[in-house]
């Protein structure tokens, strides 16, 4: 699954910052307010999100992250790639990207007690940003969640897919993030993952003549990760 991301903040990536100066942008025009998440995001945030416009142009729009549930119980912040098309409230021509840096996940483990879990690594040069947290000793029968930072082996800034469509009474889109199985070496975390684009294959996602299910073949599939 997908319950946050990271986006690096104003002037470490300039790239980021256009987009997210974009989306604002568009968010003042709207809501009149600016508020795009940087840093950590969570649910519910304002989110930058690429999605071809009216124009049949591509743009960077504001866009709040998850789907009201049909019951009013919460939201939908992940959709199963596999079936996401074959629901009615999806519609396959409103595929969105969200820029970002790497996402985060939880490995939930049994604690040893009196000892320190010793995790394996599989960071890239690139991918080194911060120290790794230390683990705590816990009590005999509870459990360990320890939080991993991942992104995709290839450099650059990644892409998360999403969905996106129209809620009743909200003047910004709302979005939902695809997920899938998870590649061999992250599977031990948890078994779903975001599904994550390179820069090289944004327009082959939002291309709304092709079919959705050819455009997720080509996700990134090579993933490095840490402790965060």
């Amino acid at each position: 699954m997908c319950g946050r991301f990271f986006v690096e903040g104003e002037r470490e990536n300039e790239l980021l910052d256009r987009m997210i100066a974009e989306a604002e942008r568009r968010q003042a025009a709207l809501v009149g307010e600016r508020g795009v998440a940087r840093g950590e995001v969570l649910p519910t945030s304002v989110v930058a999100a690429i999605a071809v416009g009216k124009s049949g142009e591509a743009g960077v729009f504001p866009m709040r992250w998850g789907f009201r549930r049909a019951d009013g119980r919460g939201l939908v912040i992940n959709t199963r790639s596999e079936t996401a098309f074959s629901r009615p409230a999806v519609m396959p021509e409103r595929r969105c990207l969200i820029p970002c840096s790497w996402y985060y996940e939880w490995e939930t483990r049994d604690a040893q007690p009196g000892l320190l879990e010793d995790f394996a690594e599989d960071a890239l040069p690139a991918f080194q940003a911060g120290e790794s947290a230390p683990a705590k000793k816990r009590a005999r029968g509870q459990t360990l969640r320890v939080k991993y930072a991942i992104r995709p082996r290839a450099s650059g800034v990644m892409y998360l897919a999403a969905v996106y469509r129209y809620e009743a009474d909200q003047k910004l889109p709302a979005l939902s993030i695809l997920t899938r199985s998870p590649a061999p070496e992250i599977a031990f975390i948890h078994d779903r993952m975001p599904v994550i684009f390179s820069q090289e294959n944004v327009a082959a996602w939002l291309d709304r003549s092709a079919d959705p299910q050819g455009a997720l073949a080509l996700c990134e599939t090579a993933m490095a990760f840490r402790k965060a």
